[in-house]
């Protein structure tokens, strides 16, 4: 029988293949177990007058948050555009604005009127916080420039989103900036008198505007304790009908929010205006 023959292993080779096998006997003793799988939960975003809300309602909401933007964004970066944009949006899209509000009112209206009173009030406080209108204000801006590239018929599919924007600035504002002492400005005359009205339109001639506040009253009792004023606009036949006087913006624009239970877009305005 013949004798089989082993090659003889270089000892380079050997060297090597030991070397392998105490490395792989190495790293076999320390595997360890992967550590159990954990499952991190994102918090819910917190209950606010914007929750729980259909794509029409949700579509009312932003057009209030728009509102308040208009007020309030005209000297910020890009407030003049939202202004514009928001006025197309009521002329533009009325009717699917409309059906937005008639929404809001089956909700909130149903039995009792002062129900939705309430909660217009709300709404509107909700967006008119003083300590986040530099996010908001930016976050608006935004918003109504989407809004302006929406057709109509989408409007409602885009709002949920639009909104959540919205109030996440509110929720969640960004700082405001630093601003040196030596750099801050005394009060103008027009902020300092604290003297607001609010304008509820410009009809075409005196009897107009005062059909207007008479549909207003009815619509909206708890504004008849005010007096109109009929102001004529220059070199034109338009007639402003404006109410109140608010000490300040903000409270012009809480007045806005009582008219805006109606129905009624408004306008804060100086009262020398």
């Amino acid at each position: 029988m013949a004798t089989k023959r082993f090659r003889p292993i270089h000892a380079t080779t050997l060297a090597m293949l030991l070397a392998g096998g105490c490395a792989h006997r190495h790293r076999v003793q320390e595997t360890k177990p992967a550590p159990p799988a954990t499952t991190i939960s994102t918090p819910a975003p917190p209950e606010t007058i914007n929750s729980g809300l259909g794509p029409e309602e949700s579509l009312w909401h932003v057009r209030a948050a728009l509102n308040v933007a208009a007020l309030l964004c005209g000297r910020h970066p890009g407030g003049a555009a939202l202004v514009q944009r928001y006025n197309a949006l009521l002329t533009d899209d009325k009717a699917t604005v409309a059906t937005a509000y008639a929404s809001e009112t089956r909700r909130y209206g149903s039995g009792d009127p002062a129900a939705l009173d309430r909660h217009m009030t709300q709404l509107y406080n909700f967006f008119a916080r003083p300590q986040a209108t530099p996010a908001f204000c930016a976050a608006a801006v935004d918003v109504s420039q989407q809004a302006a590239a929406t057709p109509a018929a989408q409007l409602t599919r885009f709002a949920p989103p639009a909104l959540a924007r919205l109030q996440s600035a509110i929720l969640s504002p960004a700082p405001p900036p630093r601003i040196a002492i030596e750099s801050r400005k005394p009060a103008t005359t027009e902020s300092a008198s604290g003297e607001w009205r609010i304008q509820l339109g410009a009809f075409t001639g005196r009897p107009a505007a005062i059909a207007a506040w008479t549909r207003i009253r009815a619509r909206l009792p708890a504004l008849a304790a005010y007096e109109p004023r009929y102001e004529p606009v220059p070199a034109s036949p338009l007639v402003r009908l404006q109410i109140g006087a608010a000490r300040d913006r903000e409270g012009a624009l809480r007045l806005c929010a009582a008219a805006a239970t109606g129905g009624f877009d408004c306008m804060a305005v100086p009262k020398h205006r």
